[in-house]
């Protein structure tokens, strides 16, 4: 299968530059055109009617989100390239929405391209990017988990754990269903760390809010709202303990 693809960047050195290294490090995948604005990209899309889009975020007059509100119903993949900051980079997290950080380096360029030839779903795409706008744009927070049938998308005030398994993780809900996920416990504590999630022991992730009760014993135990009761290990106990009393200030 060969991916046909369109560059959508203002700047004429990163356009040249990612063309250049698509066409050598990047089997099966055809740069078919380049364009340098929204408006320019929108003309090119509809022309060539590519499987892939590499596009740039900030661009001046509009940016990448706005030339996405172009097609409200893609029916072509997304790989960001971006130097935003830290918070977007943990919005396309959330979203499993593919990125790449600038300056765009050989081998971070071939895992999103890996990532587009394992997943091409143009109903999931349609559902990652419109969570990706949410969580940019700061309203209710989703995660978007892979399962073996696609993707649940998750509010995250309704998670209330996650706990390892091996190098998998357990997503605990409010209505009491489990996800389970291929990936290790220590991804989502990266991704969700600054949307009040604690790593507390070795294989548990807490939401905070879902935080019932805890004592002040030497091995603080947690209940949480699914009435669930988790130690607290020695080691994490003290940022624990500042992270909730910050909270409560």
């Amino acid at each position: 299968m060969e991916l046909k693809a369109v560059i959508i960047e203002d700047e004429e050195q990163s356009r040249s530059s990612l063309q250049s290294l698509i066409n050598e490090f990047c089997e099966n995948v055809t740069v078919i055109d380049t364009a340098d604005s929204v408006m320019t990209g929108v003309k090119s899309i509809n022309r060539h009617q590519p499987d892939v889009i590499f596009l740039d975020i900030q661009m001046p007059g509009q940016n990448g989100f706005e030339l996405l509100e172009y097609f409200p119903e893609p029916s072509f993949e997304v790989v960001f390239t971006t130097a935003y900051s830290e918070y977007a980079v943990k919005a396309f997290e959330l979203s499993a929405t593919d990125y790449i950080l600038k300056p765009i380096g050989i081998q971070n360029l071939r895992k999103a391209v890996k990532k587009v030839f394992e997943k091409r779903d143009l109903t999931l795409t349609q559902k990652r990017l419109q969570v990706l706008k949410e969580n940019i744009n700061n309203l209710e927070h989703k995660i978007a988990l892979p399962t073996k049938s696609g993707y649940s998308f998750i509010d995250l005030q309704n998670l209330i754990r996650c706990e390892a398994q091996s190098n998998y993780t357990m997503f605990f809900l409010k209505n009491n269903e489990k996800i389970l996920v291929s990936k290790t416990l220590k991804v989502y504590e990266d991704i969700l760390s600054e949307f009040n999630f604690i790593r507390i022991n070795r294989s548990q992730l807490v939401n905070i809010n879902h935080i019932s009760k805890y004592g002040r014993q030497k091995n603080p135990i947690l209940i949480m709202s699914d009435n669930s009761e988790l130690n607290v290990s020695e080691g994490r106990k003290e940022e624990f303990l500042n992270r909730v009393e910050n909270l409560l200030k």
